[in-house]
């Protein structure tokens, strides 16, 4: 690979959802929270940076009121939008639960080739292996092709700031 520096690479999804926490109400069984009802807390939870901007929720379907049961959402917030592991951690009164924002490994590949085009690389696709979960120091291996010009990268969470993961890349081989 040809001299690939350090690149930083950021998702425009400058959103905060208050607290990554929730507490749910309403359930819909003793053993679940309904879909409606995780959606609708999540939409609550999320407070905009636009001021006026509409927030909705699409969850997979319910989330299993057991500890570490996890569910997978997709939040709307005007323009932009964020994807969110919604993990229980508590089933004590109607549960709680934190909300961790991830990239899917296709954004996370765009946002790599969109960099690197932009810095003159000459680069035809990306691939990731996985996504990449919004925790600091999180990674996961990206390939660019073709190999002259790309080769093997990692991308590294270096920042989240409520659904804002900003991530950096390297060469690793």
């Amino acid at each position: 690979m040809t001299k690939l520096v350090t690149l930083t690479a950021a998702l425009l999804c400058v959103l905060t959802l208050a607290g990554c926490k929730a507490e749910v109400t309403t359930k819909s069984g003793p053993d679940t929270i309904s879909q409606s009802d995780l959606e609708q807390q999540l939409a609550e939870g999320t407070t905009p940076d636009e001021k006026g901007a509409t927030v909705t929720a699409t969850c997979a379907g319910d989330l299993v009121l057991k500890v570490d049961a996890t569910q997978d959402c997709h939040l709307e917030v005007g323009e932009e939008s964020a994807d969110v592991h919604v993990t229980v951690t508590s089933t004590e009164g109607d549960g709680d639960f934190d909300v961790t924002p991830y990239l899917p490994a296709e954004r996370v590949a765009d946002t790599i080739q969109s960099t690197l085009t932009d810095k003159g690389y000459a680069i035809d696709s990306v691939e990731c292996d996985d996504e990449l979960l919004g925790v600091v120091d999180e990674k996961v291996t990206c390939t660019a092709l073709p190999e002259e010009t790309g080769g093997q990268l990692e991308a590294t969470v270096s920042s989240v700031d409520g659904l804002f993961v900003n991530f950096h890349i390297e060469a690793v081989s």
